[in-house]
């Protein structure tokens, strides 16, 4: 299932505008990128060839007529092609091939899409020679521990690393730079970020911003970045890509999954990939500690609205009674959705710092993206969240009045209700 976490709007927005990024929503019609004023891979490699860098503002970009070529140079051959009119896609493309060593970090509490990815662009730059390391401020769940190179995964603040060295900072999956947690300093000190996500509520905070609204997962677009650098995808690869587009798409049940999505996973399969493997892993095999936090949170469903709003709890005293850890709630919140008649669904969990953590889902009518942006926080139509401050009982007032209030307002003129115009509370973005 598609995760809940978030960051906060703070520094990084006004970073980001400063790189040039833009504050506002992407369009859903289709990708938005930004290039920022860094080049990054700024630092000679002795070893390859002077690849195109990206350039600064006041310079032309890569466009569609050079997008081939931009994707083509460098070491490692000719790559495919860069898509036609998707200049942006091209400016990826040739900060990849400029550096000479990259860091990929993992957001807090990572799920399937932003471990899957990392996993596989990580292998194909070290095709090209490249340097890596994947690190995060929260190590993936004992889910992922089948993939293909799952244990090279550190927690950022147990390596050694002279941060300064590395030519940019990967994020894949990441609405927003505060995600990574206290790995934000790391990133800080290498000074390049290459941002390439699907939420349309991404901040723009990178140097180099590539944001995809229509993929399905942040998988789909890192297979067509293997592609491009001419990197052949082995089955490793496949393992990350394919589990990243299983559980952004819930197992390909949600309305993002597209026929690009399913000829993606068959190709994936083609290449070794046993499906039935992945699932087991990801969905079936779960800790005992799991299924006992499951046991009590279940306890706390409750239903409101007529019927058409369902909620559960899951309080930090639960989580120590059965020595829960962070992640253990992925997927929680599809049980209160899954109630006959329920339109919004919400998990309320309590942090170890008092804050509180709100995943957002609907069914069919409720852009959810929306509500949560009235607390500070976004995501997708279909899911989405924030991280509010607490206490625990405040914030879950606050939250379930508003939402009955818009379905409340919907039912009364019989459509949509705006989305726009109420104030919430200041709090963190949260990504499905």
């Amino acid at each position: 299932m598609v995760g809940d976490r978030g960051g906060a709007m703070g520094p990084e927005g006004a970073r980001g505008t400063a790189a040039g990024g833009s504050a506002g929503p992407a369009g859903e019609g289709g990708p938005e990128a930004v290039v920022g004023r860094h080049p990054v891979g700024g630092r000679p490699d002795p070893h390859t060839p002077s690849p195109a860098a990206v350039p600064p503002p006041g310079e032309r970009p890569v466009t569609a007529a050079g997008a081939g070529a931009a994707a083509a140079a460098g070491e490692g051959g000719g790559g495919a092609d860069v898509p036609p009119g998707d200049g942006g896609f091209a400016q990826v493309v040739a900060a990849l091939r400029a550096g000479r060593r990259f860091a990929l970090f993992l957001h807090l509490s990572p799920d399937g899409d932003s471990i899957g990815s990392t996993l596989a662009l990580g292998l194909a730059l070290e095709r090209l020679g490249k340097r890596t390391i994947w690190v995060g401020a929260d190590l993936p769940g004992e889910a992922y521990r089948f993939l293909p190179g799952g244990d090279r995964f550190r927690l950022w603040n147990e390596v050694e690393e002279d941060w300064s060295q590395y030519d940019a900072a990967i994020l894949l999956d990441c609405a927003d730079l505060d995600r990574v947690g206290p790995a934000r300093s790391a990133i800080e000190r290498i000074g390049r970020i290459i941002n390439v996500d699907h939420h349309p509520s991404n901040r723009r905070y990178g140097d180099v911003n590539y944001i995809e609204p229509s993929a399905a997962a942040v998988g789909e677009i890192t297979a067509r970045l293997i592609d491009a650098l001419g990197v052949p995808l082995d089955a490793a690869m496949a393992y990350g890509i394919y589990t990243a587009i299983l559980t952004d798409t819930g197992s390909f049940q949600y309305e993002n999954t597209r026929p690009e999505t399913l000829r993606l996973a068959a190709r994936l399969l083609e290449l070794g990939v046993e499906p039935q493997r992945v699932a087991q892993s990801v969905f079936e095999q779960r800790p005992l500690r799991v299924l006992r936090l499951l046991r009590e949170a279940l306890g706390t469903l409750e239903v409101g609205a007529g019927g058409r709003l369902a909620w559960m709890t899951v309080s930090r005293a639960m989580m120590d009674r059965v020595g829960a850890q962070r992640g253990d709630t992925e997927g929680f919140v599809n049980y209160p959705r899954s109630l006959a008649g329920v339109e919004v669904a919400l998990l309320f969990v309590e942090e170890p710092d008092g804050r509180v953590r709100v995943s957002w889902r609907s069914n069919h009518e409720v852009d959810v993206s929306q509500l949560a942006a009235r607390f500070g926080g976004g995501g997708h139509a279909r899911a989405a969240g924030c991280t509010l401050p607490g206490p625990l009982d405040k914030v879950r007032v606050q939250v379930l009045r508003d939402v009955v209030r818009h379905l409340e307002e919907r039912a009364a003129s019989g459509g949509p209700a705006p989305d726009a115009g109420r104030g919430g509370v200041a709090g963190r973005e949260e990504r499905p």
